[in-house]
């Protein structure tokens, strides 16, 4: 009795540990609310990216669904993890293998003392003497045709937790696979408009050169009057300089992000990519949701959940390792000197057995194993935990950043209105003697640089919107 009770602790010990996220004490600390709240938005409807009413990003998406080289690396790493899925669980099933055998063999008989009347002198043709040396030899032929199979029986669950390990990491590898697309998705809509402001930038860049060079024109003619300084025109033409320097870097930053979008989009990167000329004022809405629901959405938590299920498998695997392994085999074929006979039922040969194998002495092999894999299921947990503070860490972040990303908008709107009156102002009150160039030339640099400004919060908004599609987990759908 006292032996059965000891065989039925170790049976329950290779039993793998139930983890889900409600185990884990991080998950009793999450509130039932966020700190900044979801912004207001209507229903969600259609694929999130249309919510910027954007025709030429949905044409974009349309291209990068079907052309790109990193979504398709993706469909064949998925598929390659669903067959090595398929191969980490065929021990499950019994393993056959049909055979087909053949060997010729001679025998010199010379050196056992035999001589070619000992097999009959040589009638049958399996005999033969070289006439040479008088060398005596017997050749024979074998053929056959075999079916061999071989299954272990699961007594002690190894198998089935190894397969139970497979199935989860080949989700693991599902999540994050799922993840990295999505990811993707969301940097193709932010290099998208990332472009789409560079472009804003290197447009109001060209604005300012023309403003500049025509307030340097006009002190020109005014130096050519007498009624302006040599101080004045160098000022103006230094500006003049210094635009056309930030012009040039500003078309190349735009160039250089529209090729990136080409790469992307498995294109040729000839920076001739037709984007959108402005930045959009809707942006995709963001469902209701409270903050355990992070838990089901996020597919790097769903990720880390079945890698810390797979270790926990894993160590269920090793204890079993202990127990005696039990092997079916069994063979069934023909055998025969002629080829022509392998079919031939009267030359038929079979075999059964059961192997039975028990681990002795593994030089501390097994007891390492089943340490190391009980502390890989510890580390895996651990990722778990880190994993799921992080994903709350970034939508927090983010919807801190929504609230944050709309008072900058509305101060540099604001700055951008302020410094254009003064800017008017000044030339006003320049063309009247009341202030020097100098003055002109603050306010106008202050006018172009709060309209920048204006156009990086418009872009970072739109960047923070992407950001919490993605913190929040999903496809908006």
């Amino acid at each position: 009795m006292k032996n059965i009770l000891i065989l039925f602790t170790f049976l329950l010990s290779s039993c793998a540990d139930t983890i889900t996220t409600k185990n884990l004490s991080v998950t009793d600390t999450i509130p039932d609310v966020w700190k900044h709240p979801i912004p207001e938005s209507s229903e969600v409807t259609g694929k999130w990216w249309e919510g910027f009413h954007d025709t030429i990003l949905n044409k974009v998406f349309t291209e990068f669904n079907s052309n790109s080289p990193d979504l398709k690396s993706i469909t064949s790493r998925l598929e390659m993890a669903r067959q090595a899925y398929k191969i980490n669980i065929a021990p499950r099933l019994p393993a056959a293998i049909l055979g087909l055998s053949g060997s010729s063999r001679q025998q010199n008989l010379t050196a056992f003392g035999l001589s070619e009347d000992f097999f009959g002198g040589g009638e049958n043709g399996d005999q033969s003497e070289d006439s040479g040396n008088g060398v005596t030899s017997f050749s024979s032929n074998n053929f056959g045709l075999n079916l061999s199979m071989q299954w272990e029986i699961d007594i002690w669950r190894k198998i089935f937790n190894q397969s139970k390990a497979a199935r989860k990491d080949f989700e693991s590898i599902s999540h994050d696979l799922f993840y990295l697309s999505f990811s993707m998705q969301v940097q193709l809509a932010k290099l998208f408009y990332s472009a789409a402001e560079a472009y804003n930038q290197y447009d109001l860049a060209i604005e300012t050169l023309e403003s500049i060079t025509e307030l340097a024109d006009m002190v020109s003619a005014r130096y050519e009057k007498g009624l302006r300084s040599s101080l004045d025109v160098r000022l103006t033409q230094s500006s003049v300089s210094s635009s056309k320097a930030l012009l040039e870097n500003r078309r190349q930053a735009y160039i250089a992000l529209v090729r990136r979008l080409e790469a992307m989009l498995g294109k040729y990167p000839d920076g001739s990519y037709l984007i959108s000329n402005d930045l959009p004022s809707t942006l995709p809405d963001i469902p209701a949701s409270i903050p355990a629901d992070i838990l089901n959405r996020r597919p790097d938590i769903r990720s880390a959940l079945a890698k810390a299920q797979a270790a926990s498998y894993r160590s269920a695997e090793s204890i079993s390792s202990f127990f005696p392994g039990v092997t079916l085999t069994s063979s069934v074929g023909t055998s025969s000197s002629e080829l022509k006979d392998i079919l031939n039922e009267d030359y038929q040969v079979w075999s059964q057995g059961l192997n039975i194998g028990l681990p002795i002495f593994q030089g501390g092999r097994l007891v390492a194993n089943k340490k190391m894999r009980q502390e890989a299921q510890k580390v895996a947990e651990q990722d778990l935990i880190k994993t799921i503070i992080n994903a709350f860490s970034e939508v927090e972040q983010t919807l801190f950043s929504e609230y944050s990303n709309k008072v900058l908008l509305e101060s540099y709107a604001d700055a951008a209105e302020q410094a254009e009156a003064a800017y008017k102002l000044s030339r006003e009150r320049y063309d009247s003697g009341l202030v020097d160039l100098i003055a002109v030339l603050d306010s106008q640099q202050r006018w172009f640089q709060a309209r920048s400004l204006v156009l990086f919060a418009k872009k970072t908004k739109i960047d923070t919107r992407l950001n919490l599609i993605l913190a929040l987990g999903g496809d908006l759908k």
